[in-house]
């Protein structure tokens, strides 16, 4: 790469830093809203309840066609919300039609499911998958499925149950906790509970597996773990809230918990007795690889036998294990919390990183009713409460999304971060990578390398926290002045920002190490690139409406266009011009990629 190229990959890595981490204007325009309850600032007033279930339109909207999608720039946009990134073919299908057609299409697809191809990869010398097989096929899964918007949606469960194979790399564990995922993307959020509380992934991770009734002769008292999480952080959270996720407050001002210490420690008896399920006649302690990819068994004589109370709800004593459980679910999933608890969370991973009050109301109202109709009477949702394609589809056709911003200024505050996943995916699809093997790349599988990292890798958080709180306010900014939340902002700074650039850098120059040397994967087809090479301009505005949905501003583009004219094209053999060719190409995607303007999607 010329010192030029390098200079101005630096002057964006820069920008994106300053703007993300040192309160610029990009950092916040377009991801606007207000805090939600338990965060700094002013306590937001009180709602009214919701509308009554019976209301006919979820949208308000006063035609039925605000969903369409005119032209490439709102198909690019589009697509970023619903998939792990659109490709130059998606632009072209979309323009011209309806986002509600599209949601319909998607609904209706196949599962792409992770565990049939892992148990196909090679087991090493002592039988064994390899630790990575998981993560190498969830990787190459999420950039060539069909099924995008199912995958986008098991990825950001993944970020609300969380589940991580940090502790344990154990590919059938992860790759069964995914397919679980996967599987209940559109299903109901109760079933999805249900499964991921009988899976070996989970009980697990958080320490719930061979959980045992508690023996007060040693002390012995059951592990909280799972009691706690499965309410802070997989259902109601802290405090209670009212439908538009704003929260309600006591006589003295002050936030209500949901629950306390003696709610714990009844739910914990509840979650006693599970363990791998090897087969009739297995003991408590016994496991197989078979055991780990289904769901575990109750042993009755190790679940606790004594009275449990917690969110209101007493299970009498002696109640049988599985039906403990069953109550317990049921409890937790009717508390009015889940709805805006859940509303709020998947609005911040599709759409926007700070939602408004009623648009996080809108969604929860979805949530309750179980369906979702459109202005034009198109219906999604089926199984009652808790409906996850009504709810999803209630956040992907809201009425606010396709308000035309084309002539407001930059400080328009909708939108959310674009979490480095979705970057490095959205580079895949976008450029036609071929020879996708991800188990041949090296920086796919890093977890810690601050210089040549994106500081992100799917299904490995480091906590059961996430790699960011939903309700993180990024201090010295401008959106933290504005008590707007960004999670995304967490893990940016300028060590991981540095890492994304090398990273991004490495994969776009198609000099990332592999393992096997002979078997060159990641390979990214520039071929529409290289015929606008020669007008450097059509080319930044080409690849401003492929990867940002037009959002540069005019002195980006002209800032990057005269950086491409600076570089020369030789005058010697055929093979030095095409070589120059393709490096012009190669450092305006990276200039793009590494924009401010792709930092932020709306």
């Amino acid at each position: 790469m010329s010192d030029s190229a390098r200079r101005l990959i630096l002057i964006a890595s820069t920008a994106l830093v300053l703007s993300a981490c040192s309160g610029g204007e990009e950092a916040t325009q377009n991801i606007g809203g207000v805090p939600p309850q338990g965060q700094s600032g002013s306590p937001i007033p009180p709602s009214p309840p919701p509308p009554p279930p019976e209301e006919p339109h979820d949208t308000g909207a006063a035609e039925a066609s605000f969903t369409k999608i005119r032209n490439q720039r709102e198909a690019s946009r589009f697509l970023s919300r619903t998939t792990f990134g659109g490709t130059k073919t998606q632009l072209d299908a979309l323009s011209g039609t309806d986002a509600v057609e599209f949601l319909k299409a998607e609904f209706e697809k196949p599962a792409s499911l992770t565990l049939p191809s892992v148990l196909t990869v090679p087991r090493n010398e002592n039988g064994n998958l390899p630790g990575s097989a998981a993560s190498d096929v969830y990787w190459d899964q999420i950039i060539t499925a069909d099924d995008q918007l199912r995958q986008r949606m098991a990825f950001t469960l993944s970020q609300i149950v969380v589940y991580s194979d940090i502790a344990v790399a154990d590919s059938s564990q992860r790759a069964y906790y995914q397919d679980i995922l996967i599987r209940n993307a559109f299903g109901n959020y109760r079933d999805l509970l249900q499964d991921i509380t009988y899976s070996p992934a989970m009980a697990n991770w958080l320490t719930y597996l061979r959980n045992q009734k508690g023996d007060p002769r040693t002390g012995r008292m059951p592990d909280e773990n799972y009691a706690r999480e499965i309410l802070q952080l997989f259902s109601i959270g802290l405090f209670e809230m009212y439908p538009d996720g704003s929260p309600r407050l006591d006589a003295q001002g002050k936030e209500i918990p949901t629950y306390d210490n003696e709610d714990v420690v009844g739910l914990a008896r509840v979650f006693t007795g599970l363990s791998y399920d090897v087969g009739p006649g297995s003991s408590f302690w016994d496991n197989s690889e078979e055991a780990n990819r289904q769901p575990l068994k109750m042993f009755p004589d190790r679940h606790s036998e004594l009275e449990k109370t917690f969110l209101g709800t007493t299970i009498p004593a002696g109640t049988d294990g599985d039906e403990s459980i069953s109550i317990a679910l049921d409890t937790i999933f009717d508390h009015p919390n889940l709805a805006p608890f859940l509303a709020r969370q998947l609005i911040q991973r599709f759409t926007e990183s700070s939602p408004s009050p009623s648009y996080i109301r809108r969604v929860a109202q979805a949530f309750e009713r179980g369906t979702y109709t459109t202005n034009s009477g198109e219906k999604f949702g089926s199984t009652g409460r808790g409906d996850l394609e009504a709810t999803l589809a209630a956040v992907l056709l809201d009425e606010s999304l396709y308000k035309d911003r084309t002539n407001e200024p930059e400080t328009v505050t909708n939108g959310k971060v674009r979490e480095p996943i979705l970057r490095f995916t959205h580079w895949a699809r976008a450029f036609n990578v071929t020879n996708i093997h991800s188990n041949n790349e090296a920086r796919l599988t890093m977890t810690v390398d601050p210089v040549n990292a994106i500081g992100q890798h799917p299904i490995r958080s480091p906590s059961v926290f996430n790699f960011y709180r939903p309700g993180y306010i990024a201090p010295g900014t401008l959106t933290g002045d504005r008590n707007m939340t960004a999670p995304e902002f967490q893990i940016v700074n300028e060590s991981t920002a540095i890492g994304y650039l090398n990273f991004m850098t490495d994969f776009t120059f198609d000099r990332t190490p592999q393992r096997d040397q002979e078997l060159q994967s990641f390979l990214p087809d520039y071929t529409e690139e290289l015929a606008l090479v020669d007008t450097p301009e059509d080319l930044v505005r080409y690849l401003d409406t492929l990867l940002t949905g037009q959002r540069m501003p005019e002195e980006e583009i002209n800032e990057i266009e005269q950086i491409l004219l600076e570089m020369p094209i030789s005058e010697g053999s055929p093979e030095d011009a095409a070589a120059d060719r393709l490096q012009k190409v190669q450092v305006a995607v990276s200039l793009v990629l590494n924009s401010p303007s792709y930092a932020v999607t709306w």
